[in-house]
């Protein structure tokens, strides 16, 4: 046996397994302080209770609510308010901080539920398009006995090709019967092929920068300025609190699992606080190109333990970009799922796409209900056949004949015609002409 072979080094212990119940376990071990800033830091999977809420509503500082006035006056006479004042908490400062937390809560999950939604649907996306390039290059190859190396040039001119000018032309050349239906057939497979080369190198670029932010979202937190509105200090001791918080708690559940606190998880739980994942924004974030290895410890284990659960759909808001709500948009968004919306026309409505929400959402819906993914070889073929045929103009439908003009009514018709309201005779009582009306 050789000496490298002889000298390996030990395995890896396993990552150890973990489960919600175990995280709020370790969670509901932890000091009141120390429990509240974990569940804000882990704020897209955790509620904070009700208690939490009172605890953090009790330690506002603000000015404006600590002082100020006559007691006996502040609140107008009122000494059950003014007990409630001195000796509880205001009402209005509980709602304040549950209603503050909840809004974060609903941005955050809104912004991971949107990067999902993508991730899921750049996958599908790619996997129905595949065939469709199969079947392309099947019909360039045999119908249209493209050799192998044209093939090749396709595929390298496909980036920089003006594949919108030049199927411009084609149609126009069309319409004016300038090429025959072989011509066009190749010319029409060589444009489309170019045009899903560019599509599916666009979506695989976007399934990644999709993968990057969100990983990038599950390893980040709210910022300290966040936490500090949320809670209502100032940003100086929420840090503090931040950082003997993640302590405690990565001390606690290395404990819980029988595993010794390593610097890893230290350094990746306190670099958590430093940059928001809010879709507003902040000076602090920010998303790198390069994606973030989700290692093995138990910060990032907590996060992922807690993502792999399904989340609660969140109610969706109507969109604010315009033409939403237009039908023309909703055509687009199901074009776009379906690989029939043009390249200039996908970019116009792509940046607005992709922060909305909603069009998302309405966007993985058309591509869920289009089976493109249910497609058999066969189906692929033919459909593609269909989409590349020269288009034939249609004959005029034979102009339809005028009717003939009806022959005038004779005077025996007519009086047939107004026989209900004549009578039987013209003269018979009870008829028009009669002379008497009984």
């Amino acid at each position: 046996m050789s000496t490298t072979a002889s000298i390996t080094a030990p395995p890896s212990p396993p990552s150890p397994t973990l489960t919600r119940e175990q995280i709020e376990t370790v969670i509901a071990s932890l000091q009141p302080v120390q429990r509240i800033m974990i569940r804000l830091l882990l704020l897209p999977f955790m509620t904070p209770t009700s208690d939490d809420i009172f605890f953090m509503a009790r330690e506002r500082t603000e000015p404006s609510m600590r002082s100020g006035g006559n007691i006996a006056t502040a609140f107008g006479g009122n000494t059950a308010i003014r007990r409630e004042k001195i000796n509880g908490v205001p009402k209005d400062w509980i709602d304040s901080v549950g209603n503050r937390a909840l809004l974060y809560q609903t941005q955050l999950r809104e912004n991971l539920g949107r990067l999902n939604l993508l991730a899921a649907f750049f996958q599908d996306y790619l996997a129905g398009l595949q065939p469709e390039l199969d079947a392309m290059e099947q019909l360039l190859s045999t119908e249209c006995e493209m050799s192998q190396e044209s093939l090749d040039d396709l595929r390298a001119q496909a980036r920089l090709a003006p594949l919108t000018y030049a199927l411009k032309k084609l149609t126009a050349r069309a319409d004016k019967q300038e090429v025959e239906e072989e011509d066009y057939r190749r010319e029409r497979l060589s444009l489309e092929y170019q045009a899903h080369l560019r599509r599916r190198d666009r979506f695989k670029k976007r399934l990644d920068q999709a993968r990057v932010e969100r990983q990038a979202v599950l390893l980040t937190s709210l910022s300290d300025e966040f936490l500090a509105e949320v809670w209502g200090l100032a940003v100086g001791p929420i840090r503090n609190r931040r950082v003997k918080s993640i302590q405690a708690y990565l001390s606690a559940l290395a404990t819980a699992l029988h595993a010794s606190p390593d610097q890893a998880s230290m350094t990746a739980a306190v670099n958590a606080g430093i940059g928001p994942k809010l879709s507003c924004g902040s000076l602090n974030e920010g998303f790198s190109s390069k994606p973030i290895e989700l290692c093995g410890d138990l910060w990032s284990l907590t996060v992922q333990a807690l993502a792999a659960e399904l989340m609660a759909p969140v109610a969706s808001k109507p969109c604010s970009h315009p033409g939403i709500g237009m039908k023309s948009l909703a055509a687009k968004l199901r074009d776009l799922a379906t690989y029939g919306l043009g390249e200039d026309e996908e970019v116009k409505i792509w940046a607005q796409t992709l922060q909305c929400p909603n069009c998302v959402t309405a966007l993985r819906t058309a591509q869920q209900k289009s089976g493109l993914l249910d497609r058999q070889a066969d189906a692929v073929l033919a459909q593609i056949k269909t989409s590349t045929a020269m288009p034939r103009k249609e004959t005029p439908a034979d102009v339809q004949e005028k009717p003939k003009d009806a022959p005038e009514e004779t005077g025996i018709a007519l009086e047939e015609r107004l026989r209900p309201w004549l009578g039987d005779d013209a003269g018979e009582t009870g008829g028009r002409g009669s002379q008497t009306w009984w």
